[in-house]
């Protein structure tokens, strides 16, 4: 999408629509519970949709690195929505939950397959490992020092680390690689190149 398009409206609702629906999810969590918020996964995700969004919306998606970034914000908010409900859930669901965890992901789902033009290829898929490898690795390594673990599902200290890595090995990476390469093979239909 080189620019917002002039005649079909549907694909600029859906950018507004998810810049606004991103922004809220973050800003409440940012207010409500101040910078600290940022060490859970869900609201780093949600800022991830709103950066990449907002770029989107004023134009500054057209560098080669963009279409990596938008592949990385649609694996991680749909793990963030996925393991939310999977996993942490338990109801009843506060609206700022329904928002960040299940609205935001629905939403940009729908945003990248529609607005979102390049695609990276097939044999990339990797790159949406990082981030979220990253993510875990930090708290695996400071959580026993820190004593924080943003999920139970983490903690070395009650879980222990053969357990912890087994989660990260043998469900959060497999499962992040199907999302991954799920996504950019349906991406790739829309495209010539795989």
């Amino acid at each position: 999408m080189k620019h917002l398009y002039k005649k079909d409206i549907f694909p600029n609702i859906i950018v507004f629509v998810t810049l606004i629906i991103s922004a809220w999810g973050f800003l409440w969590s940012l207010f409500e519970y101040g910078l600290t918020d940022l060490r859970y996964f869900t609201n780093l995700s949600n800022l991830f949709v709103f950066v990449t969004v907002f770029l989107v919306f004023i134009n500054r998606h057209d560098k080669k690195w963009f279409k990596y970034l938008a592949v990385i914000t649609l694996v991680n908010i749909t793990m963030t929505g996925v393991i939310y409900h999977v996993m942490l859930a338990t109801p009843p669901l506060a609206f700022q939950s329904h928002l960040t965890h299940t609205l935001t992901p629905i939403i940009y789902v729908l945003f990248y397959f529609t607005c979102i033009d390049d695609a990276i290829k097939l044999k990339q898929f990797w790159i949406s490992l990082v981030f979220p490898l990253i993510y875990f690795l930090f708290f695996i390594i400071t959580g026993p020092s820190t004593g924080f673990y943003p999920y139970g599902f983490m903690n070395v200290t009650e879980n222990g680390i053969t357990e912890v890595m087994k989660f990260v090995g043998l469900i959060l990476v497999p499962a992040i690689t199907v999302i991954s390469i799920f996504f950019i093979f349906i991406k790739s239909l829309g495209h010539k190149k795989i």
